[in-house]
């Protein structure tokens, strides 16, 4: 599995390559996400579109470092997933613990709070 990371303002995005990823190339990942965490980044985007299938392992590691940004103040979301590994999400009924969107490009934007307007009073 190849991992490059971008940054987009204060968000990182990985974007991962790989056919297949399992077995023991997983922690790579988790090791990149708590090293974005000790160098203070805590909004990630993974994108999934070069990724076609993932095993048990790779999911596991996922949800892991969803914890880890997420106990870290941050959040992990997902970009371009495959339908077929959609339906890993779908399956083991994780889908809800994960925001994903359709480009690398509204995952990015979906980390800006826009401000309140408030109400002009008369």
């Amino acid at each position: 599995m190849e991992i490059k990371e971008s940054t987009q303002g204060d968000v990182v995005v990985l974007t991962l390559t790989s056919e297949t990823i399992s077995g023991p190339e997983v922690s790579d990942f988790h090791d990149k996400v708590k090293g974005l965490i000790r160098d203070g980044f805590r909004k990630v985007v993974v994108d999934l579109g070069n990724v076609r299938w993932f095993g048990s392992a790779m999911l596991g590691t996922l949800v892991a470092s969803l914890t880890t940004l997420k106990n870290s103040g941050g959040d992990l979301r997902l970009a371009n997933v495959a339908k077929r590994v959609d339906s890993i999400f779908a399956v083991t009924q994780l889908a809800s613990l994960f925001s994903t969107y359709e480009s690398v490009d509204r995952a990015v934007s979906s980390y800006i709070v826009k401000p309140i307007e408030s109400k002009p009073s008369n």
